[in-house]
């Protein structure tokens, strides 16, 4: 019990496995492929927010502008698409990670709370959304074989798959190997010895934001070629969503500990959830109470209380 208690990745996993046999048993078709298929697309959107707000949690912080970094690459990359083709992933993918690199800035350079810097920023970025298009946009019909390669296939893998894949071994090695990377976990842990002995905590700040920035970039792609259309206020749900994911996976708010293998775990969780939930007859806004009571539950367990002398 001592170690269930101290990791709560176990509590993460045995509660996912609890919820697939308890709506499997309640739809014999949920575990089939077809359901497996339309899982992964909701997985795929929240893991790659989910890495990224990990990223940041990890440190100690928090990143509430993710949602408007999605809606602004939703609509920067239906925009774009066509003029540039192909060139508009790329493009978007450094317009996330700008968005995230200018949060690190913020939050470190300024020395101000990430609650509050990346609220100012969330104002500023979802504003610049509605400034490119206020409007839901459309690519021309000729690009529309670009957006089928986020809902393709390479072979009978489905691009999904791939896709949280790629961006799992790319996170999930971004902070095990990379010095940097290894940092962010140091300066969550203990932000004052990571100065004393050495470390350079604003650039792992910097590096954390510029990760969620770059997950935000990635969410924002998939949800856009999902719908094919962008919308200025698509990622609005992403905010309190991709907290949930990250707490849910066992990740403490508190921060230094946690991770991709636990952010992975919580993004299963929370589709199961949404996937599961109408099939037993739970409509959208009793779901956003269930999602409400296990974030607070997920915190209420994961919370380290030796670090913060004063619950504020």
């Amino acid at each position: 019990m001592e170690r269930i208690r101290r990791n709560p990745l176990i509590i993460s996993i045995a509660f996912l496995v609890a919820l697939i046999a308890a709506f499997s048993y309640g739809d014999r078709t949920f575990v089939s492929a077809y359901n497996i298929g339309s899982l992964m697309e909701v997985v795929a959107v929240l893991l790659a927010v989910g890495l990224g707000q990990a990223c940041v949690i990890v440190t100690g912080g928090i990143d509430l502008s993710v949602g408007s970094i999605i809606s602004l690459v939703s609509v920067v990359f239906m925009v774009t698409l066509g003029p540039l083709g192909a060139a508009a992933y790329p493009l978007v993918l450094l317009v996330g990670a700008g968005c995230g690199f200018l949060n690190g800035l913020v939050v470190s350079k300024l020395r101000i709370p990430s609650f509050i810097g990346t609220l100012g920023t969330q104002g500023i970025l979802q504003s610049l959304a509605f400034l490119v298009r206020e409007n839901a946009v459309t690519p021309p019909e000729d690009r529309y074989a670009l957006l089928d390669l986020v809902q393709g296939k390479v072979g009978p893998v489905s691009a999904f798959w791939i896709i949280s894949a790629a961006v799992f071994v790319l996170f999930f090695a971004a902070q095990r190997f990379l010095p940097v990377g290894r940092h962010v976990f140091y300066v969550g842990a203990n932000e004052r010895m990571s100065w004393l002995g050495g470390l350079d905590v604003d650039r792992a700040r910097i590096f954390a934001f510029t990760l969620a920035g770059f997950g935000a970039a990635v969410a924002g792609i998939v949800v856009s070629a999902r719908l094919y259309q962008g919308y200025p206020q698509i990622g609005v749900e992403y905010v309190l969503l991709s907290i949930a994911v990250v707490v849910v996976g066992g990740t403490p708010m508190t921060g230094g500990a946690g991770g991709a293998v636990n952010t992975l775990v919580g993004a299963l969780i929370l589709a199961v959830i949404r996937n599961g939930l109408p099939v037993v007859g739970v409509d959208a806004y009793q779901q956003q109470v269930i999602l409400g009571i296990l974030v607070i539950i997920a915190v209420a367990v994961t919370f380290d209380r030796t670090k913060v002398a004063i619950i504020k």
